[in-house]
């Protein structure tokens, strides 16, 4: 027998709803349900929306100071309504959201303001009307003005005044107004503001240096109240001063004094004063300093009678300092005497101080003297530097001592091909450099350096550039027919101009036959060993030592070393050589050509020649401990002693 059930209605009681689904499951369990269609089963459940709500109206009042917003609509009747969905917003801002069952909403809001509302009904099936029309209302004007701004505070710059202010609490706040007088006279409330703003802060920029106004601040609500005039404040642009020109007489500056880190100066005089005016001559007189930590600037303040110090740049600015010098401790002290100076990143002037300085263009007229600095783009008219250190060079027109130049065209010196790369000079066609250091001359032409023209304590030719620190070669070590050698630091200047440094480990390697060659690989940490000279000597290598087996041990390889008198070298290859005296524990040669040798005094404890073809000898003394000489030939010779032990 089919089950006949009712449809659950909204609002029917859960007892009644469990019956109707007991009687639905128990049907459905004994097949006397028949079949439901879908449109049967969706026939039990409510899906019908709430009617729209209507009659919204709003209305407000300002009472109490308070401005207050009310907004009603008409009562839904229907049974199963649960809800309003009530939606407002202020202006164009986002709506807010409020669910209510009453058909009544009353709200503090800002007087004079723009509110919209809307709302939608939703029944206990969760079915949701759609929203009524929107309805808009601006609120109603209050007569209190805001509080007058308080805590003004100007500060001025080259060309811009910066004006801020304590901000205002009210919730009605709009705007503040701004007057700008060039006279200190008080604006009347009638006045027309010169400036508007929303924020607690206002700059006054495009002004003419020089210029001294007068500010009012005053704060106004949405109905339109304007708070007093706030107490005003004025200030004046600033100016760029002539450049203040000084200069001492008398006065000797002696760092590393007494405790080792003070600095005492002389009496004397100061002449100072703008291009164009008659300068000041002030005495000064004697005074020290003693350096502690940090940068210890020696000024000199236009107007006082002595020469004062301070480490803090904020009170030598404020001052209007014009700076001497400056000293770091010990013997470090370095003159300025109002030239610009830049010392690591920080560049000191007359008046300017900057952790970082970022300009289109800058005009030094005196003198720059910079520590560190790096530069994207320059243009030198002139350059007169003691050092210049560059990973590359390039050059329109570059004048050395009047003598040289270097053109786009072709890198022209004297008529030759010149390119300067990193760690070389590169010269050709036959050209030289002359007159480059000194008045006699130092020439670099063809493989030969001019003689009695380099003048050094020490002077290390070969290893490209290579500063080699605490690496140390030893023979037979560990064991026999082995050369090992002790970690260090390989230092050269890099592909990027700077130094790159790379710790070396210890190590060893053995010899069998032959030449073996310790070499270094660029950008690597480790020296490697090879028997094979194309392997050792490729372009990215450097041979730093060669091993015959033995004692057989050459750490100087393809270095020449002039340090006090003495000549070292791994290698030495001369069309000519005039030597007053040769000393050497071993001699190792194939072959040795020559058509003269003059020597006052031959010494060698040991000498393995392949071959020594003389045409002439004049030898005061030729010693030697042991000689093995394959073959001898001298056209003439004088001796004045021979002795071969």
């Amino acid at each position: 027998m089919p089950v006949s059930i009712a449809p659950i209605e909204n609002g029917e009681s859960g007892l009644s709803v469990r019956q109707k689904l007991n009687l639905l499951f128990a049907g459905a369990a004994a097949g006397s349900l028949g079949s439901v269609s879908p449109e049967e089963l969706a026939a039990m459940f409510d899906h019908d929306a709430p009617a729209v709500p209507t009659g919204l109206v709003m209305d407000s009042v300002v009472a109490d100071g308070q401005t207050v917003l009310t907004i009603a609509w008409d009562f839904n009747s229907e049974e199963d309504f649960l809800n309003y969905d009530l939606q407002i917003k202020e202006a164009d801002g986002p709506w807010l959201s409020i669910q209510t069952a009453a058909e009544t909403e009353v709200r503090a809001v800002k007087p004079n303001a723009t509110y919209s509302a809307r709302v939608r009904a939703i029944d206990k099936s969760g079915n949701v009307s759609a929203f009524c029309p929107v309805v808009m209302h601006t609120t109603a004007k209050d007569t209190i003005p805001p509080a007058m701004p308080v805590g003004l505070q100007i500060n001025a710059g080259l060309e811009s005044i910066w004006l801020t202010w304590v901000a205002n609490v009210e919730a009605d706040l709009a705007k503040y107004e701004i007057y700008e007088s060039a006279v200190d006279v008080t604006p009347l409330d009638t006045d027309e503001p010169s400036h508007t703003t929303l924020a607690n802060n206002f700059v006054r920029a495009g002004l003419d240096m020089e210029t001294h106004l007068y500010f009012w601040v005053r704060a106004v609500d949405t109905s339109g109240n304007k708070s007093p005039w706030s107490a005003q404040k004025d200030a004046e642009t600033g100016k760029i001063r002539g450049e203040i020109k000084v200069a001492l007489t008398g006065v000797t500056f002696a760092p590393g004094q007494d405790t080792g880190d003070r600095l005492t100066w002389t009496a004397g005089s100061i002449s100072y004063g703008v291009a164009g005016d008659v300068p000041t001559v002030q005495a000064l007189p004697a005074g020290q300093v003693d350096w502690t930590a940090d940068t210890v600037y020696v000024c000199f303040v236009p107007g006082d009678d002595e020469i004062t110090t301070t480490t803090s740049l904020t009170a030598l600015y404020a001052a209007d300092s014009v700076i001497l010098g400056i000293y770091k401790g010990g013997t470090d002290y370095q003159v300025v005497e109002g030239k610009a100076f830049m010392d690591g990143g920080l560049l000191l002037a007359q008046t300017v101080g900057a952790n970082q300085l970022v300009t289109n263009a800058a005009v030094i007229t005196g003198a720059a003297q910079i520590a560190e600095a790096v530069i994207d783009d320059a243009h030198i008219v002139d350059l007169d530097a003691f050092k210049l250190k560059a990973g590359s060079t390039m050059t329109g027109s570059l004048l050395v001592n009047g003598a040289y130049r270097l053109d786009d065209g072709g890198a022209l010196v004297n008529g030759g091909t010149t390119k300067v790369l990193p760690g070389q000079i590169y010269i050709s066609d036959g050209t030289s450099l002359t007159n480059w250091i000194v008045g006699t001359g130092t020439y670099m032409d063809g493989a030969m350096i001019g003689t009695g023209t380099i003048t050094a304590e020490k002077a290390v030719f070969g290893q490209r550039g290579l500063t080699i620190e605490g690496i140390e070669f030893q023979a037979n070590s560990p064991t026999t027919n082995k050369v090992s050698w002790s970690a260090g630091t390989i230092k050269y200047i890099g592909d990027d101009g700077n130094i790159a440094t790379f710790n070396i480990t210890g190590s060893n390697a053995t010899w069998s036959s032959g030449t073996l060659y310790i070499y270094y690989v660029k950008g690597t940490t480790t020296l490697a060993a090879t028997a094979a000279p194309a392997t050792a000597f490729q372009s990215d290598r450097v041979v730093l030592s060669v091993y015959r087996g033995g004692i057989d041990l050459v750490t100087d390889y393809g270095r020449v070393i002039i340090e006090n008198g003495w000549l070292k070298a791994g290698s030495i290859t001369a069309d000519k050589a005039d030597i007053a005296s040769f000393r050497t524990s071993l001699l190792v040669a194939d072959v040795i050509t020559a058509s003269m040798i003059n020597v006052a005094n031959l010494a060698a404890i040991s000498a393995t020649l392949g071959a020594v073809n003389i045409s002439s000898a004049i030898i005061g003394t030729l010693q030697v401990g042991s000689a093995n000489i394959a073959n001898l030939s001298v056209t003439s010779q004088k001796t004045q002693r021979l002795d071969v032990i």
